[in-house]
Parts: structure tokens; sequence; C-alpha cells
């Protein structure tokens, strides 16, 4: 992505000199770059002061337990319910187990763990913009701006792996930035470990490590030591930590990996209309989440492309990204394009047709690509095609894909987190009351879809306007503040809604709360989870989840068949029909979802009763 051997004609900016808004008492670069770091780092921490317990029963909790299990050297857990998850993240954070046993502790210090990778991500971001021709404080402030987005600092409400995971693609780009300037040995094995090391931290960066591959078998046309070099470490090591994620996968999980099932067939056998209105979906969350800069970036990137493959004649860190957004592209397409998960899911989902998080990793950074091509001056012609673009993904939606959107459906800000500054558009009506193929305007019941629209053609028009604009334009420095203070708006605007999500989905099982007191009153139990109790409307592997969670360090044997119920403590039924033939009495502790803590004969049963803490009948 270097631009400093590239002839003036092929860059997508203008090649004059710019204004830069230092003269007189305007505030240097080096203080607004200082001040955008540390937005970046109030914004974040924002967001963070909501997140007080999980609220991702599988995405987190699986996570937070696999870490455990590393702190204890392979020891023994919860068998976790879910589609599983690569572990990187959670090795990462496995020490954090040997400072403290209290599951409250070690989310809330992963949680401000979080933030600070976010923090730190702005550097390989400024580093790799750098090579635009900005000076470090201009690219520090493009980082901080990208770090301030609403789709990058919701996720520091949770403690997945979408934090690390694009901080590691950060550091992949710069790495292939700095081999391209120099092929060599070193850079190419550096490269290759940071290519391994973001495979390994989700299934879906695997499409990300494969590009990687492929990209180090061209590279050959510039240095084949360097693409052999490469090559051999990223393989191995590649297919080695691959197999191992999914061989540990097989033993956590209570059933089989799930991730990224079924890719192929959807895109397959779904209709064309199905696929495009995805595709037309997932391009408008992140268009309009950027105010359009994501569109502008995609054509600065062609450009770049462009010029690599006519003055190189090989492929370089631009088509890179291009490749990696390609592919994570596909896999986010296609893990929504089918016709359940639109139209016939009995639980009904906005996010499914505007789903962002799994491409958000890559496309933030193409993101960072369009707000450094904007401070260093774009060529008018690239803000109109970039605006072209951005109208030709915008009115399809508003007037195609809009109005057979579930608008009034569930929301997980998370997977939508760019868009989540409009959340208090969405309306408050439910499938009965909805009205079908309703056309969004400004002030109907589906205006969530004309407002962000409307806002991001405003802002590509006034971009584009003051692109035209003889003499001397508005500085850069001007413009850079504009868009800090509107993606740290966006957060701000963002937060009600993840803290409605965090009190709507979070907390600490009643049961768990209790199991707890139990063990510290009587000691250590043995404890059963009865999975044959199903409550009406309750997921029992979420509160599954839950409870083996909160009363880490302890684990709990999942049972699927009342005959093999062994412990002395069970989380069962609150109505559970095989209580009296096997002389199990309730406490008197409160029913979480429809379980209950159920104490089997024994001395266990006997303190208790005698202690005034059992119920005086089963039920």
């Amino acid at each position: 992505m270097t631009v400093a051997d590239a002839p003036p004609s092929w860059l997508p900016w203008r090649t004059e000199g710019r204004t830069d808004g230092l003269t007189g008492q305007r505030v240097p670069w080096t203080v607004l770059a200082v001040l955008a770091v540390l937005a970046v780092l109030a914004l974040n921490s924002y967001i963070a002061l909501g997140a007080v317990t999980p609220s991702f029963p599988f995405d987190e909790v699986t996570l937070l337990e696999y870490a455990k299990y590393f702190a204890e050297g392979g020891g023994t857990i919860t068998p976790v319910e879910g589609a599983g998850y690569f572990p990187g993240w959670a090795m990462v954070l496995a020490p954090l187990w040997w400072l403290t046993s209290s599951p409250g502790v070690f989310y809330s210090a992963v949680i401000w763990i979080g933030v600070a990778v976010a923090v730190i991500t702005i550097v390989p971001i400024a580093a790799t913009v750098r090579r635009f021709g900005l000076p470090w404080q201009e690219a520090v402030v493009v980082g901080a701006i990208v770090m301030s987005m609403p789709s990058r600092a919701v996720q520091s409400d949770y403690t997945m792996s979408e934090k690390p995971l694009f901080l590691a693609i950060a550091c992949l780009m710069l790495a292939a930035v700095r081999l391209w300037e120099r092929p060599t040995m070193s850079r190419a094995a550096v490269f290759s470990l940071l290519a391994v090391a973001t495979g390994f931290l989700h299934s879906r960066a695997t499409v990300l490590l494969v590009a990687c591959l492929i990209w180090l078998l061209l590279f050959a046309l510039r240095s084949w030591r360097a693409s052999l070099a490469g090559l051999v470490v990223a393989a191995p090591l590649g297919w080695l930590t691959y197999r191992y994620a999914m061989s540990l996968n097989e033993e956590l999980l209570q059933g089989r990996f799930k991730q990224g099932l079924n890719l192929t067939e959807n895109l397959s056998t779904a209709r064309p209309s199905i696929i495009l209105r995805v595709v037309l979906g997932q391009s408008w969350n992140q268009t309009v989440a950027t105010l359009g800069i994501f569109v502008i970036g995609a054509v600065v990137l062609l450009c770049l492309i462009g010029r690599e493959l006519r003055r190189h004649r090989a492929i370089g860190p631009a088509s890179l990204l291009g490749a990696m957004f390609l592919g994570i592209f596909l896999v986010s397409v296609a893990s929504w394009a089918n016709e359940e998960s639109l139209y016939l899911a009995d639980w009904r989902r906005l996010d499914a047709w505007i789903y962002g998080r799994y491409m958000e990793p890559v496309t933030a950074l193409i993101v960072a690509v369009g707000l450094a091509a904007l401070l260093r001056g774009l060529r008018t012609s690239v803000l109109a095609v970039a605006a072209l673009a951005a109208l030709a993904i915008i009115v399809p939606t508003v007037y195609w894909v809009a109005p057979d959107a579930p608008t009034w459906g569930y929301v997980t800000p998370a997977h939508i987190g760019g868009v989540m500054p409009w959340s208090g558009l969405l309306p408050q009506s439910d499938k009965e009351s909805w009205t079908w193929g309703l056309v969004p305007t400004l002030t109907n019941a589906n205006r969530f879809w004309a407002v962000p629209s409307l806002s991001t053609v405003v802002a590509l028009a006034v971009l584009l306007a003051l692109s035209l604009r003889p003499g001397r334009r508005v500085p850069t420095a001007v413009t850079a503040v504009a868009l800090l203070v509107a993606a740290g708006v966006g957060t701000v605007a963002s937060d009600p809604a993840t803290d409605r999500f965090q009190e709507r989905e979070g907390g600490v099982p009643a049961i768990a709360v209790e199991v707890s007191d139990i063990e510290s009153t009587y000691g250590p139990q043995s404890i059963d989870y009865d999975r044959t109790c199903k409550p009406r409307g309750v997921n029992n592997a979420v509160v599954q989840n839950y409870v083996s969670y909160w009363i880490l360090p302890t684990s709990m044997d999942v049972v699927f068949d009342p005959a093999d119920i062994e412990a002395d403590v069970v989380l069962g039924c609150e109505d559970w029909p095989q209580a009296q033939a096997l002389g199990a009495v309730p406490t008197t502790g409160e029913v979480t979802d429809g379980f209950r803590v159920w104490v089997m004969p024994g001395a266990l049963q006997d303190e208790m009763r005698a202690d005034g803490r059992l119920a005086t009948s089963g039920s």
C-alpha cells in the first residue's frame, strides 16, 4: 500500500499542496492526535461501564470457560453448549484465572483488557496509513477515528474475540506492507506468524488465513525466497492450529462444532433474490455506519489494486486487503443468505438482514484507507464514484429490501453495532401489528432505514461539494475533528442500546448464587444439571452455560437421563417429576427460568433441613 514510488497519475488523491489548518491559533496536529487517543479511551470506557455480566451465553461464556480450562492445564470444566469457537483469545486470558477465582472479577478484568486492546489497535492502523504520505500525527488521528466508530467501540461491552481479532488483522496488514516494501525472509516469517495467529482467534478468520497463503504463493513474483519462507511457516502452522482448535472443541463442547456450517449450501441453494437482499442489507450497514467512508475506502482500494497490478505486475498489500474483504464478505453473506433466517424463523431477527459483525474487523481497515485518503486530499472523481456507489446500495435497500425486513425484530447490538446510533428509531411493534411492505420515510414506522440513509447521502454530498470549491479548501484538521466528533456522538448514542441488551440478556442466575452459597457453607458438592428439564419458552442450554460459568471454579455434570443422576445437588425443573421417587427436596431459594436447586438424600440434605434451608414440600 506504499505510495512512495507511485506515479501521480495513479494516485486517487490530489497531488497539489494541502491546507492543514495549523496556521494562526489552530490546534497543532500533535495535540489533536493526543486528544483523539484520549477520546478513544474515553468512548470505549464509557461503553464498557455497562458491561456488568456476560450477556452472550455462547460467544462470551464459551471463551471464558476455555480460558479456565487452559489456566488449569487442561482441567475439568462443565461441557459448554454452543457452536464452538477458536481458542486464541482464551489462551491469552487464561493467566488471569491464576490471579482470581471469582467469575465476576475475571469478567471485569477481561472487559478492561478489551478496552486497552482497542486503544493499542490505533498503533498498527496508524503505522499502515502513514504509507499514504500522512505525518504520524494525522495517521494516529485516522486510527483513533476508526476505533471511535460505533461498530468498533460497541465491542467493548463484550468479552468476545472481536477486539483482539481486529488488532491481529491490523498488525497483519502492517506486516504485509513492510514485507512488500522490503521482501526478506524474516519479514515473511513475521507476516506468516500473524496470519496463523489471526486464524487461531476465530473460525471465520480461517478464510483470511487462506487469503494470506494465496498471497504468499503469488508473492513469488516479487521474491521467491520471501514467498517460500512465508509458506514454510504459515502452511504447516496454520494447519496444525486449525486441527488443534477443532479437536479442542470436540473435547469441550456439549455437541459438535457447528460454526460456519452450510455456507456453500446456502449460496448454492438460496434464491438469487435472497442472496441479493443480504448483499444489499450488509453493504447498507457498512455504508451508513460510516457515513459513506467505507465506500470511499473501497473505491480508493480498487485504485490502489489497479496500480499494483499495472505498475508492479504483481499483487501487493492492497490486493491482499481486497482478497481478505472478498473472503470475509462471502462468509458473512453465505451465513445469512437463507430463507429460514430471513423469513421463516419463529424468532425473527433484524440483524439477520443487515449483519455487520463478521465483516467489520476487515471493513474497518477499508474505512481507515478512506479516512487516510480524505485527509490526503481526494480527487473529485473518486468522491463522485464513491457517492454513486453509495446511492447504488442505499436506494434499492430502502425501496426493495426494507419493506420486507422485520424492522421490529430482535436486535443484538454487537451484530450491527455500526447502526446502533439510530436504534432509537426502531419501531415498538411486533409481527402482528407491523405493516408489511412499508416503504421507509423520514417519519413513518420504518424510518430506521431512511434517516441513516439520508444522513449518509448528505455527508457524501458535503464532501463532494467541498472538493469542488475553487482555491483554498476546508483545512484537513477541521475535517478530521468533524469525523472524530461524528464517530464519538454515534458511539455515545449507541450506549443505551447496549445497556438495554445487558439488562435483558445478562445477570447472574439465582440458582448459581445459591449453589455457590451452599458450597461456601457446607463444603464442595457434586452437582448435576438436568437437561431433560425444558421449561416453556426457555433455552436450557443458555441456562446451562450461565450457571456453569457463575459457579466456577466448581464444575457440574450435564445429565440427559434422570437415571444417571448421582450428585448431591441437582439443578432441575421447578416441578421436577422424578423428585419424589428419588427423595429429592427443593431448597427455599429462588427459581431461575423454571429451574431450581434440589438436594438429594444424604448428609447434605439432613444438614440443610436442620438449618431450615429446605422447602417443606417438593413443589
